[in-house]
């Protein structure tokens, strides 16, 4: 079971989307890198050097959204939806037991270096740095400490749990 004050066993409190970065490695750091650089190696086939810096930014920007931003809850089909309204970001940043001060670091600093990359490869732009300061900004504010549980005008919220009156009592109405 799981340790004093915990009101789950420790079966059902692990969480899928979690896991994998508490046991990161420098590893898992070069792995993200290389792949990273392979897309943009194998973008360059199709865009020039400076705008490819661009498409290798956005598309990164595009999953990582998604990924840790958007989809929520847990691919754990034991879960009993402790996490069905909680993103990726929510459930990593969540626990304040463990540290995960590296790791999130790490996810900061990737989409930072990622953008000064692709300004400085499009040789400042004013388009192309727009657009690459624009998918940095929406990246970092979202994963600020302040944004956590925050759905901007409504989007992306889960019926039942971010509705404004969840702290409303739910009960049956009697005719």
């Amino acid at each position: 079971g799981g340790s004093s004050g915990d009101l789950l066993p420790f079966e059902l409190t692990r969480n899928r989307n979690t896991d994998w970065i508490d046991t990161a490695t420098p590893i898992l750091l070069l792995t993200y890198l290389l792949v990273i650089f392979v897309f943009q190696s194998a973008i360059l086939v199709f865009v020039p050097f400076s705008v490819s810096w661009t498409v290798s930014n956005c598309t990164h920007g595009f999953i990582t959204m998604m990924y840790l931003h958007w989809i929520k809850g847990s691919p754990n089909f034991y879960e009993q939806g402790e996490m069905n309204g909680m993103t990726t970001w929510e459930q990593i940043i969540s626990d304040p037991h463990v540290n995960r001060t590296n790791q999130k670091t790490a996810l900061f600093v990737v989409p930072t270096v990622m953008c000064h990359l692709a300004c400085h490869f499009c040789d400042y732009d004013k388009l192309l740095s727009l657009i690459n300061v624009g998918v940095w900004i929406t990246c970092v504010i979202a994963k600020l400490d302040r944004m956590n549980g925050v759905r901007l005008f409504g989007i992306n919220k889960t019926v039942g749990v971010d509705d404004d009156d969840y702290d409303q009592p739910r009960g049956l109405k009697i005719d």
